[in-house]
Formats: C-alpha cells, sequence, structure tokens
C-alpha cells in the first residue's frame, strides 16, 4: 500500500513502501563517546507491511559511526489487525509534531527524519544515504560536540559550546539494543521481524543555551523493560533541527 497520512486526524490504511534507515550504536561498552554524527530517526510500525524492509536495513547498517539513529514504533496502524507490541503512543506524538514543521507536512511509515530537518521516504535507500552525506557535509562546524560515560546506574553526558547557536533542548531515551517479534495477525501476519535501536522511553531532560554543560541521568529506563543503551540529543524547536547527538552501549549491571 502507499497510503500517508495527511494529517494527525485523518489515519488512512496503508504504509509507503519500505526500505531504509541508517543507523548506529556509537560506544564501547565500558568507553566514552566522542562524536558529531547525523541524528536519523526511523518511525515504523509492526502493522505496516512496508516497514520489514526497512527494520532490516537498520540492522544491517546499525554500525555506522557517522550517525546516531533510533527507531521509534507508533501505534496508528494498530487498528488493522495487530497491536505493536513495541508501540508506544508518545511516538506517534512525537511524529505528528513533525509534520507541522517539516517541508513534506506528512506522516507515513516507514518515514525517516534527518537532524530533525528534513524527511523522506524509507524505501529510497540511495536518497537517505545521499542526504545524510549532504547533511554531514553542510553540518561542518555546526554542530555541538558530546562525551557520555557510565558510572554504574548513572550516564554523564558533557555537552560541548556552539557560539552563536539557538537554546536546546536535551533530550534522553532509553534504548533495546534489539527486539525480535513473531507477528500473529494484520499485514505481517506470520512473519518475524527483529527491530533495532528501539526507543522504549524518551523525555526532556535539560536546556542547553550554547556554554559547555554537564549532565547525570539514569542509564537504564523504567523497570521491566531491559534496556541496554542511551541516546541523547540537543534539539531546538518543538521539534526542529538538531544539533548534536551521541549514543552509548551501556555495560551489564
Amino acid at each position: 500500500m502507499t497510503t500517508t497520512l495527511a494529517s494527525p486526524k485523518h489515519l488512512g490504511a496503508g504504509c509507503l513502501a519500505a526500505l531504509g534507515v541508517l543507523l548506529f550504536w556509537h560506544a564501547a561498552a565500558a568507553g566514552e563517546v566522542q562524536k558529531q554524527p547525523v541524528f536519523v530517526e526511523l518511525f515504523t510500525s509492526q502493522g505496516c507491511s512496508s516497514c520489514p524492509a526497512a527494520d532490516q536495513i537498520l540492522g544491517e547498517i546499525k554500525k555506522r559511526d557517522d550517525v546516531v539513529a533510533l527507531s521509534f514504533n507508533v501505534d496508528y496502524w494498530d487498528y488493522i489487525g495487530w497491536r505493536d507490541t513495541l508501540a508506544k503512543h508518545e511516538n506517534t506524538v512525537r511524529q505528528q509534531a513533525y509534520e507541522k514543521v517539516l517541508p513534506s507536512h506528512r506522516v507515513y511509515t516507514p518515514q525517516v527524519v534527518i537532524d530533525g530537518a528534513q524527511d523522506l521516504p524509507g524505501n529510497q535507500r540511495q536518497d537517505v544515504l545521499d542526504a545524510i552525506q549532504r547533511r554531514a557535509s553542510g553540518q561542518q562546524g555546526k554542530r555541538v560536540s558530546f562525551a557520555l560515560s557510565q558510572a554504574g546506574d548513572t550516564v554523564e553526558v558533557r555537552i560541548g559550546a556552539l557560539a552563536g547557536a539557538k537554546p536546546a533542548t536535551v533530550w534522553l531515551a532509553h534504548t533495546v539494543s534489539s527486539r525480535t517479534v513473531n507477528i500473529g495477525s494484520g499485514e505481517n501476519f506470520g512473519r518475524t521481524v527483529t527491530y533495532h535501536n528501539v526507543v522504549r522511553d524518551f523525555s526532556a531532560v535539560g536546556r542547553w543555551s550554547g556554554e559547555a554543560m554537564t549532565l547525570e541521568l539514569p542509564a537504564r529506563g523504567a523497570p521491566g523493560e531491559l534496556t541496554d543503551g542511551v541516546t541523547v540529543w540537543l534539539q531546538t524547536g518543538n521539534p526542529g533541527p538538531v544539533l548534536g547527538a551521541a549514543q552509548l552501549k551501556l555495560t551489564q549491571k
């Protein structure tokens, strides 16, 4: 299917054809991350027949060191026969907020959003690769540096300074590196799909005003989620362009 979502109030049935999102897991288990990569979000759904190919591509290229990427499972396809076991309504709300500010003014799956500034269909693999490269080249000297390190149940986040930058919100997400789901009904009935860097919760944790700052944040998500990763990013607007991001794979307790 190729139906897209014209607005948050009109959720048509169907999905845009699939493929691609790029992602990377920045970190050694006990190490520290210092990167200035491009931030990529994939909005996906277990109820979308076009999405499994995009989820697979995610898994293939998640070791790239020039991308921080997250998978947000949305819930608006749940009514067509399968309730997404990883979906969070707040993921849907985030995607709908992008509709108001991105040039396409569209919501669909699989949708890739790059640095909070551009979206494109996830099935256009080369287009996604090219968009990431252009963003990386065009943002040289305009991105904020990050350093993440773990100390037990805490992650220390050191965010650099950037002269002339707009104030931004510091966001934190707790993630699961991979989760395999056997889908029992709906468009993907009978398929087994693995999802990567799955967001289990995310929240605003501070404000950055252009000066260097350090935060201590919880390493783990809600009890029972068994999260094993942390992503932190700086984002202007609500939402808007991303100024920097980093990911850290957590050590075992």
